[in-house]
C-alpha cells in the first residue's frame, strides 16, 4: 500500500499520465466576455475540409461566430421567382427540422446579405438584371417580400443576425436621398425598398438582429453622415433596425485612438440609440510583388516590422469596439493570409491582412487580439 501511494505521488509530481488542460482560445475568451467574435469563411472550405482540415478546425476552435462570405448573398441562393439553391446553407445551419455544421460546432451564423444595393459584381441576380424592363414597382415589391420571407423564414432561429442591406450609399455625390446608389431596387421602389426589407426580415424572424452594413464610414466624414441620417430615417419609418455594421477594411498603421473620428462616430451611433458591429475587419500590409498563384503571392510583407504595427492596429480596433456597450460583436474578414481577398483586390500590392500566416502560424496580430480579450499570457 505504501509503495502504491509513493508511486502515485511520483506520477502526479512528474505529470506523467495526467491530462493537460487545453490551451485557452479566442473563443474561450470571447465567451467570458459574452462577445460575438467571428470570421468570414466560405462554406466550400468547411465542407471540403480545406487545407487538410486546418481551415474548419481553426474556425470552430477560435471563433463563436462565422459569416459565410458570398454564400448567403442573393446571387448564390435566388435562382429565379420561387427558385432557390439551399444546398450549402442547409449544410451549414441545417434545413427545416435539422442541424448543420454550425450547431454541431457551437458557432453562430451571421447572414450576409439580403439586399445588396448595387447592380455590378456579385450583388444582384443576373435574371433580375435581365428582366428589369418587364418588372413594375409592385412586382418588385412582391419579389423582395417573397425572397426575404422565404430565406429568413427558412433559417428562423438558426441565423443570429442579418445584414439586411449592404453598401446602398454611393461614394460619389448624387441627388438621391441619403446619396443612395442608383441600384435596381432604388429605381423600382425608391428609398422605401430599405424600409420594406427590414420589415420583411422582422416579419420572417422577429428575434433576429437586423443591420445596415457599409464600408468607408468607420472614421466619420460625409459618407458616415449620410449613413447615420439613413439609419435615423429608417427608424422614423418604423423599420425594425438593430444597428449599423461597419466593415473596417483598413491599412496597417491606421491610427485609432480615443477621441478621434472613429470614436466620435461611434459616440453618435450610440447616442442615436443604435447598436453596431465591426463586421469585416482586416488590416492590409504592403507586400513583396509575386506572380499570382505562387505560394508567395500576397503574403510576404515588404517590411517585416509591419507585422508588429499590424498587431498594434488590430489591438487598437479591439480596444475601440470593446469600449462600447452597444457593440454587439467583432467579425474578421478571414483569418488566414492564403485565403484573404486583399491581394486580389489590390492586384498584389497589399496582403498579409489576417491573423495567421499561410501555414496557420499565429501572427503577432493573433496575440494582440488575445491580450485585448483578457488573455493572461501569449500563445505560441
Amino acid at each position: 500500500m505504501l509503495k502504491s501511494m509513493l508511486f502515485l505521488s511520483l506520477v502526479l509530481a512528474s505529470g506523467i499520465g495526467v491530462a493537460k488542460e487545453a490551451p485557452i482560445t479566442l473563443k474561450d475568451l470571447a465567451k467570458r466576455r459574452k462577445l460575438n467574435l467571428g470570421s468570414a469563411a466560405p462554406i466550400g472550405m468547411l465542407r471540403s475540409g480545406g487545407d487538410e482540415g486546418r481551415f474548419p478546425e481553426f474556425l470552430s476552435r477560435e471563433f463563436n461566430l462565422m459569416e459565410p462570405e458570398n454564400d448567403t448573398k442573393p446571387p448564390a441562393i435566388w435562382l429565379g421567382p420561387g427558385k432557390y439553391n439551399w444546398d450549402d446553407v442547409d449544410w451549414l445551419v441545417g434545413g427545416p427540422g435539422k442541424k448543420g455544421w454550425a450547431q454541431e460546432h457551437k458557432v453562430r451564423v451571421r447572414g450576409h446579405v439580403l439586399v445588396y444595393a448595387q447592380d455590378n459584381g456579385y450583388t444582384l441576380p443576373g435574371w433580375l438584371r435581365a428582366q428589369e424592363k418587364s418588372i413594375n414597382p409592385q412586382q418588385a415589391a412582391d419579389l423582395l417580400k417573397e425572397y426575404i420571407h422565404t430565406v429568413v423564414g427558412r433559417y428562423r432561429g438558426k441565423i443570429a443576425m442579418w445584414d439586411v442591406a449592404n453598401e446602398a450609399i454611393d461614394d460619389r455625390p448624387n441627388s438621391n436621398p441619403f446619396n443612395l446608389r442608383d441600384s435596381f431596387w432604388f429605381r423600382k421602389l425608391g428609398p422605401e425598398f430599405l424600409v420594406m426589407a427590414f420589415k420583411f426580415a422582422h416579419e420572417a424572424d422577429p428575434r433576429v438582429e437586423l443591420y445596415y452594413n457599409e464600408y468607408g464610414i468607420e472614421g466619420g466624414g460625409k459618407k458616415a453622415e449620410h449613413t447615420l441620417d439613413l439609419l435615423n430615417w429608417l427608424k422614423s419609418k418604423g423599420a425594425p433596425i438593430t444597428g449599423l455594421g461597419m466593415q473596417w477594411h483598413i491599412n496597417v498603421g491606421q491610427s485609432v485612438v480615443p477621441g478621434d473620428g472613429h470614436y466620435q462616430f461611434a459616440d453618435k451611433i450610440r447616442d442615436a440609440g443604435f447598436a453596431f458591429m465591426v463586421t469585416e475587419l482586416d488590416v492590409a500590409i504592403p507586400v513583396v510583388p509575386h506572380a499570382p498563384r505562387t505560394p508567395e503571392y500576397g503574403v510576404v510583407p515588404k517590411d517585416p516590422h509591419d507585422l508588429e504595427v499590424q498587431a498594434d492596429t488590430f489591438e487598437a480596433v479591439f480596444k475601440y469596439a470593446l469600449s462600447y456597450r452597444n457593440c454587439h460583436g467583432i467579425n474578421l474578414w478571414g483569418f488566414n493570409d492564403n485565403h484573404s481577398w486583399i491581394p486580389g483586390f489590390s492586384r498584389g500590392m497589399n496582403g498579409a491582412a489576417t491573423i495567421t500566416d499561410p501555414n496557420y502560424g499565429l501572427k503577432r496580430a493573433y496575440h494582440a487580439i488575445y491580450r485585448s480579450l483578457g488573455g493572461k499570457e501569449s500563445k505560441g
